[in-house]
């Protein structure tokens, strides 16, 4: 089952903790910004 994007924006707006598929879809989706980029920029300076 693939998780609702309504479902995800409203575990965002309170604060609940998103299961793996839907942080991932969550990213695709530009709602959460992704750890591995945040990362990234942090290690390039």
């Amino acid at each position: 089952m693939v998780a609702k994007l309504s479902t995800i924006r409203r575990k965002i707006r309170d604060g609940e903790k998103l299961g793996f598929s839907e942080r991932a879809r969550a990213v695709n989706k530009g709602l959460l910004p992704s750890k591995a980029k945040k990362k990234k920029k942090y290690v390039k300076k």
